[in-house]
């Protein structure tokens, strides 16, 4: 597991929500699956919203999205501004025998990407 951190813009949650004309914003990380290389990925999220026109509309539940990595970072097209970054993870990954920890964790704005696979979160 590896520690990565994006940088904030400056973009505030609002100002990016309100350029997306039709969109998913997704929150609270519940699943997860990436293969072993970290080309291919899945995650489920708990919640989301509907965006419609530039404005939060329906609650979705369990929403999802895949990628490849190459494919979800060159997608990549808002990042939020500092008020908006958070630390995420866990505090300590743990591998072999005996068993050895390291802290990891992942810090980000939030963002806007394009063109990613969303599925599931039915309402």
């Amino acid at each position: 597991m590896a520690n990565i951190n994006l940088e904030p813009g400056d973009r505030s949650w609002a100002e990016i929500i309100a350029t997306i004309e039709d969109g998913v914003y997704m929150e609270a990380n519940r699943s997860w699956s990436i293969d072993d290389q970290r080309h291919k990925f899945q995650f489920g999220c708990e919640y989301g919203k509907r965006i419609r026109q530039g404005r939060l509309a329906e609650t979705l539940r369990n929403p999802n999205y895949r990628a490849t990595t190459p494919q979800f970072w060159h997608s990549l097209v808002q990042v939020g501004n500092g008020d908006t970054w958070q630390a995420f993870g866990t505090p300590f990954c743990g591998k072999g025998e005996p068993n050895q920890l390291i802290r990891v964790g992942h810090g980000s704005p939030v963002a806007a990407f394009e063109e990613i696979k969303v599925f599931g979160g039915g309402g």
